[in-house]
C-alpha cells in the first residue's frame, strides 16, 4: 500500500508538469464534476426529506450524521472552488474526495441498495485522463464503502435479502413495513454486518473492482492518446515552421523586388510564383550578363516539397553560374545536364527554358530542355505559342544535345513563360485550365503592363479552379519590350 501511494505521488507531480496539456479538459471535467456533486447532494437532502416524512422507514438520528457530512462536503467543495477556481491541479482530488463522501453517506442511509454508487466515482475519475487519480479513486472508494457497510445496518434502512431468520418466525401483514417486523425482532448486528459484507458489499465490489479496471485502462490510454496527439501536432508545427523558413530561403534565391531595373526603360519584366505547397521545385530568374545582355530562365523541377526546393537551388546556381561564363543557352544546358546527371544519378529532373536577351535589338537567343512552349505577343496582335524545338529534359541523359534558336522582340512584343502547374490547373470536374484558356486569359490582359498580365492570368486560372486544391507549382514571366 505504500508503494502504491508513492506511485500515486510522482504521478501527482508528472500531472503538474503536463497541467498545460490537460488545461482545458481538467477545467470541463471539474465543471461537470460539480454538477455531478451538486446533483447528488440534491437526491441526499430528498432521502432525508423522506426520512423524516416518513415514506422511508428509517431512523431520523441514524441519517443526520451521513447527511451532514455529505452536505458539508458539497458546501466545502463548492467554497473552495469559488476561491481557489477550477484552475488548481487538485481540484479534481478534492471533487472525487466529495462525491465518494456523499455516495457512502448514502450507502449508509439505504444499506445494500446504494452501494452501486461506488462505480460513479471511479468512471468519472478517467474524465480527466489521470491513472493517478482513478488509482486514488478506487483506493479511497474501497475504504469509504467498507466503512458504509459496517456502519449502514447498524444505522440505515434493513435489507431483508441479508437477514438470517429464527426458524419458524412467520409475519402477518398489519398494513405496516415488513422492515419494521424485521428490527422488532432486534436481529444480531454483528450478523447483519456480516451478511452485509459477504452478500452485499463484496458482490458489489467485484462488479466495482472490474469497471475500476476499465477506467483506469481508459483513463491511461486516453492520456497517451492527448500525449501522442500532442506531440504529433507539436511535430507539424515544427515541419510547417521548418518549411515556413524553407519558403522564405527559397524565395530569397529569386528575384522578387519590382520594378526591376526602374533605370532600364528598354523593358519591363515581371514574374511571380505560387507554390502548391510552402516550398515547390519551380523557379524563375533574370539577370544582367553584360550591360546589354539579359538571361531570362524558367524551370520546373520534378516533385514537390523541400527535396524538390534543394533541387532547385542548386540548379538555380548551376544555371546562373555558366550563363555568366559561357552565355550561350545550349553550351549551359549541355553542361549543366552533365553536373546534374553526374551528381543526382536520375534521381529528379528539371525541365528548363533559357534564354539571353539583347535588350538594345530585342535579339533573343534560346534553348529548350523539355519545358513549355513559350507564348509570344506580337505589338496589334494576340499571343500564340512558340512551339519550339524541344531537347531532353536536364538531368535525363548524361550525353543529351540542345541547340539554340532565335527570335526578336520588337517594341510592343511581349514573351510570357510559365511552367506546367498553369495549363494543368484542375476544377473540381477534373478538367483542365489548358493552353486555349491560358492563351485567351493573357489575349484579355494583352495590352496592359506585365505584372497586370500576370495578376490577370492568375485570377482566370483561380476562377476556373473554383476553390480546388492547387495540386502543382504555378510559376510565370512576363517581359514587354518598350
Amino acid at each position: 500500500m505504500k508503494d502504491r501511494f508513492r506511485g500515486i505521488k510522482e504521478e501527482i507531480r508528472s500531472e503538474v508538469s503536463d497541467y498545460d496539456l490537460f488545461y482545458d479538459n481538467e477545467i470541463a471535467a471539474n465543471r461537470l464534476g460539480e454538477i455531478v456533486l451538486l446533483t447528488s447532494g440534491a437526491f441526499l437532502i430528498l432521502v432525508f426529506i423522506l426520512t423524516v416524512s416518513g415514506v422511508f422507514p428509517l431512523q431520523l438520528e441514524t441519517i443526520i450524521p451521513p447527511t451532514i457530512y455529505g452536505v458539508s462536503a458539497i458546501v466545502i467543495m463548492a467554497i473552495i472552488s469559488r476561491k481557489v477556481g477550477r484552475r488548481t491541479w487538485w481540484m479534481k482530488y478534492l471533487i472525487i474526495s466529495c462525491m465518494i463522501i456523499v455516495y457512502a453517506g448514502l450507502d449508509v442511509m439505504l444499506t445494500h441498495k446504494a452501494a452501486i454508487l461506488m462505480v460513479i466515482p471511479v468512471v468519472f475519475s478517467s474524465r480527466y485522463y489521470s491513472k493517478s487519480l482513478t488509482d486514488y479513486t478506487i483506493i479511497v472508494s474501497t475504504i469509504a464503502f467498507l466503512i458504509s457497510a459496517y456502519l449502514g445496518p447498524g444505522r440505515g434502512m434493513i435489507d431483508l435479502n441479508i437477514v438470517t431468520m429464527p426458524a419458524g418466525v412467520t409475519f402477518t401483514s398489519t398494513g405496516g413495513f415488513l422492515g419494521e417486523a424485521v428490527e422488532n425482532l432486534n436481529p444480531s448486528l454483528e450478523m447483519l454486518r456480516r451478511n452485509t459484507l459477504l452478500y452485499a458489499y463484496l458482490p458489489k465490489w467485484m462488479m466495482f473492482f472490474i469497471v475500476a479496471i476499465i477506467s483506469r485502462n481508459i483513463a491511461r490510454t486516453g492520456r497517451d492518446m492527448v500525449i501522442n496527439q500532442h506531440e504529433k501536432d507539436q511535430k507539424a508545427q515544427a515541419m510547417r515552421t521548418e518549411l515556413e523558413v524553407a519558403n522564405r530561403i527559397q524565395l530569397s534565391f529569386l528575384p522578387s523586388s519590382f520594378p526591376a531595373y526602374p533605370e532600364r526603360k528598354e523593358f519591363d519584366i515581371y514574374a511571380s510564383m505560387h507554390p502548391a505547397r510552402e516550398v515547390g521545385g519551380d523557379f524563375y530568374d533574370f539577370f544582367f550578363i553584360d550591360k546589354n545582355r539579359m538571361a531570362l530562365v524558367m524551370a520546373d523541377v520534378s516533385g514537390k516539397g523541400i527535396p524538390a526546393a534543394l533541387y532547385m537551388i542548386g540548379s538555380k546556381i548551376l544555371t546562373k553560374t555558366y550563363v555568366m561564363n559561357l552565355q550561350n543557352p545550349a553550351k549551359v544546358l549541355s553542361r549543366v545536364n552533365k553536373i546534374v546527371c553526374s551528381q543526382y544519378r536520375g534521381e529528379a529532373f528539371v525541365t528548363i527554358w533559357l534564354g539571353i536577351f539583347d535588350v538594345s535589338s530585342g535579339k533573343v537567343i534560346a534553348c529548350n530542355a523539355g519545358h513549355e512552349y513559350p507564348i509570344l505577343m506580337r505589338k496589334g496582335c494576340g499571343f500564340e505559342l512558340i512551339k519550339d524545338s524541344h531537347g531532353l529534359v536536364v538531368g535525363g541523359l548524361g550525353s543529351s544535345v540542345y541547340e539554340n534558336y532565335e527570335f526578336v522582340l520588337n517594341e510592343g512584343d511581349k514573351l510570357f513563360l510559365y511552367t506546367d502547374g498553369l495549363p494543368e490547373a484542375c476544377d473540381s470536374e477534373n478538367h483542365m485550365f489548358g493552353f486555349e484558356r491560358t492563351v485567351a486569359a493573357l489575349n484579355e490582359f494583352k495590352d496592359g503592363p506585365p505584372e497586370e498580365i500576370l495578376n490577370g492570368v492568375a485570377l482566370k486560372m483561380k476562377e476556373f479552379a473554383g476553390g480546388t486544391e492547387q495540386f502543382d507549382d504555378v510559376t510565370m514571366m512576363c517581359i514587354e519590350k518598350k
